[in-house]
């Protein structure tokens, strides 16, 4: 036995007779608080236990900030509180601040400040660091619950040191404490077990079906883990990882002549799975291996990845490919609109003007050409869009993009006479075109806008009748009750509304109609806010909490994955499914469950309340109304944002369910006094929407009407203030369809309609 396995041998089996009643269930975090605080006698201390009974974790920060800065009232109770506070908002580099250098941490509060030291060690792969403190935890654990808990973090920590011996001895034990995660810990052990006889024993005591799903996978890894590649190859194949097996052959074949065929195979992955995760994991091993690559296998690469990214990849194959004379016009086409949705628009404009054949690619690329001189600033935009029209008047989907783009020039120009003529123009020239409503719409509403009342009614009358089943089709309606209504036709005016309101009762247009009607808009059938149970799905969550709180989230998400995959009908289970993925900031999974329901006829509030969910409900009524803002419209917006997902992270960087940018997301704080700043607090509910509901009162000071705030929120007060110098924008609802950007203009609409449902489930 190892000197390693030696201590740990003395630790479990000290841990297995140390002092602490026997439990099944793992002792809550907030029954610990609770302890800490009875010993605590600083007011502080029960704001900040308040706050965390709350979800609040940084609330507690904030409370306990005062006390830490003062040496009379800075008690080992109250830094242990607020690393326990800073753990749960994800601020373990705070964590590590307030406690590497206590003195008490393995003789106060039960080897707590080791654990919470451990996690912070984790956190930043400090693992041989995390072994040191979670060694010490598991020695002065209270309880079992505790004890496995501590028992994981050790098991992990050797784990990643790639100490398989004791990482397996360690998971072992921790499966044998905490029976609910037992299955998932000894699969994890399996992982690291080298004798085939021990693992086929692990997996003999596996028998759920989720865990089970993964024995041929976790196999295959065991196998490479604990050196045996030529079974590893065998166990993949089995599992159906081919490009796991091609993976292996790829490090470890000598011969050229099967390095050849690994190659080739890897290419033809490539080639005929675009799309699917195995590519991604073909190129990996592509360039690792076998780099650099041929042209022809570049091209390949370029094409797979043009799909599905990653874009700086793809960009890079097709220069590679390009320039040593593979690829085709299409080729040429593809990799100009990569350098385009990169910025590199100059580049672009080259590569578009370079695709010359076939006609129809040709019309394509010289519209695109068009665009990325647009967004380059160079050339004559203009005249390069009336060429497009001028070559390929045939080509329909070209000619009639370009028209429309002209059109809209026009109207950021305020040169609406010369826009309408262009949109009419296109519904002349090319009316089976899919842009034909859409120029039809436009071209109507700057007759509106103009003054010309009876020619919008009637074009926008004549467009509901010719595209019946367009997107148009539905504002046409609703604006043309609005023309005849201007002209004093309030018959024609209302039947046009309520048109809309039967076909369409959910829309933004429904609702703008009904407003129009005195009438009540569209709400969903009420139904009590009651909790509904589910034995099965309590036992299935009760599982995920402690995998969850093991730090085991691969694990935990597959059991979500397999809960939300799950085809049954049944709706008192599907409401308990998600109401139980609400509560747990499962927000996307729970809109998926409550979209089953409202497709499968159930119609009423439950059902759109799982839709239409809200996370710290108390908490953003509190910081709307304390800025004296519309909680429903701060939950439709966050609905929009970011579907609650307090994890969502865009592209660009913005973070959390009001989607702030680290950057604002500091300045605000700053303007807070926040006591501290660390971006992970982006992603903790009660900050983000603190800081998200800030900018938005902000904006309320800067813009009189609702229209121009959501649209600075999405779009940036520029671009706002640019868009309210059109004719006509001082009615709102003008503004919201003369915004030219597609998403824009789509998100103030549904913004302002989710307003209304949010109201109308939860009594705002």
């Amino acid at each position: 036995m190892t000197s390693h396995l030696l201590t740990l041998a003395l630790l479990l089996a000290c841990a297995a007779g140390c002092s602490g009643g026997e439990s099944s269930a793992l002792q809550t975090e907030s029954s610990a608080d609770t302890a800490l605080i009875l010993r605590a006698d600083d007011p502080a201390a029960r704001e900040a236990l308040d706050a965390l009974a709350e979800g609040r974790p940084w609330r507690a920060t904030q409370a306990l900030a005062p006390a830490l800065r003062d040496p009379q009232r800075r008690t080992p109770e109250i830094v242990i509180l607020a690393a326990t506070a800073a753990g749960r908002w994800g601020g373990w580099q705070e964590v590590e601040r307030l406690l590497a250098w206590e003195p008490w941490v393995d003789t106060l509060f039960d080897g707590r400040a080791r654990t919470l030291l451990a996690r912070a060690a984790l956190d930043r792969r400090a693992d041989t660091l995390a072994v040191a403190h979670a060694e010490g935890a598991v020695l002065t654990a209270p309880n079992s619950g505790e004890r496995g808990v501590r028992l994981v973090l050790l098991a992990r920590a050797l784990d990643r040191l790639d100490d398989r011996d004791s990482s397996r001895v360690v998971y072992a034990r921790a499966a044998e404490i905490m029976p609910q995660a037992a299955e998932w810990l000894r699969l994890r052990a399996a992982g690291v077990t080298s004798d085939s006889a021990q693992r086929a024993a692990l997996y003999g005591g596996i028998v759920s079906a989720v865990p089970r799903g993964r024995l041929a996978q976790a196999e295959a890894l065991a196998r490479e883990r604990t050196g045996d590649i030529p079974g590893a190859i065998r166990a993949y194949e089995r599992a159906g990882n081919h490009v796991g097996a091609l993976r292996l052959r790829a490090v470890t074949a000598t011969a050229d002549a099967e390095r050849a065929v690994v190659r080739r195979e890897l290419v033809r992955i490539v080639a005929d799975r675009a799309g699917s995760a195995d590519v991604r994991t073909a190129i990996e091993v592509l360039d690792t291996s076998f780099a650099p690559l041929d042209a022809a296998e570049e091209l390949a690469v370029a094409r797979s990845t043009f799909r599905t990214g990653p874009v700086p990849r793809a960009v890079t194959a097709y220069q590679r490919a390009l320039s040593a004379g593979q690829g085709t016009p299409r080729d040429r086409f593809n990799y100009g609109t990569l350098l385009a949705r990169l910025n590199r628009d100059g580049e672009a404009v080259a590569q578009f003007a370079s695709v010359t054949t076939p006609r129809s690619l040709a019309a394509d690329a010289a519209y695109q050409r068009a665009r990325s001189m647009l967004r380059a600033g160079q050339g004559d935009v203009r005249g390069a869009l009336r060429d497009v029209v001028a070559r390929f008047p045939d080509d329909t989907g070209a000619a009639s993009t370009a028209l429309l783009l002209l059109a809209d020039l026009a109207t950021d120009e305020r040169r609406d006479p010369a826009a309408r003529d262009a949109y009419l123009s296109l519904v002349r020239r090319y009316p089976s075109s899919t842009h034909a409503p859409r120029a039809a719409f436009y071209g109507a509403l700057i007759a509106y806008v103009s003054g010309d009342r009876r020619a919008a009614a009637r074009e926008w009358d004549a467009l509901r009748a010719r595209y019946p089943r367009s997107a148009e089709a539905i504002p046409a309606t609703y604006w043309a009750g609005r023309a005849w209504a201007r002209l004093g036709d309030t018959t024609s005016a209302h039947e046009r509304w309520r048109d809309v309101m039967s076909r369409s009762p959910q829309s933004y247009y429904a609702l703008m109609g009904a407003r129009r009607l005195n009438a009540e808009p569209w709400t969903p059938a009420p139904a009590p806010d009651t909790a509904i149970t589910n034995a099965g799905v309590d036992s299935a969550m009760a599982r995920i909490d402690l995998l969850e709180s093991l730090g085991m989230d691969y694990e935990a998400g597959l059991e979500y994955a397999a809960l939300v995959a799950d085809t049954a009908t049944d709706r008192s289970r599907l409401l308990a499914l998600g109401e139980a993925l609400r509560v747990r900031n499962q927000s996307s999974r729970a809109i998926q469950i409550g979209t089953r329901l409202v497709n499968g006829g159930m119609r009423d509030a439950r059902a759109y309340r799982l839709m239409y969910p809200v996370l710290h409900r108390d908490v953003l009524a509190a910081e709307a109304r304390d800025r004296e803002l519309d909680p429903a419209l701060i939950a439709a917006l966050i609905r929009q944002e970011s579907s609650f997902d307090p994890r969502a992270t865009s592209p660009p960087g913005a973070r959390g369910l009001m989607q702030v940018m680290p950057s604002v997301g500091r300045q605000i704080a700053n303007a807070l006094d926040y006591p501290l700043w660390d971006p992970a607090l982006l992603y903790q509910p009660d900050v983000n929407v603190q800081l998200g509901v800030t900018h938005m009162a902000d904006l309320f000071r800067t813009y009189d009407r609702l229209e121009h705030i959501l649209a600075a929120y999405n779009a940036g007060g520029t671009r706002v203030d640019r868009w309210r110098t059109k004719v006509g924008v001082e009615d709102p609802e003008v503004f919201t369809e003369r915004i030219p950007f597609v998403e824009t203009r789509d998100y103030v609409r549904i913004v302002i309609r989710n307003r209304e449902i949010y109201r109308a489930l939860y009594g705002w």
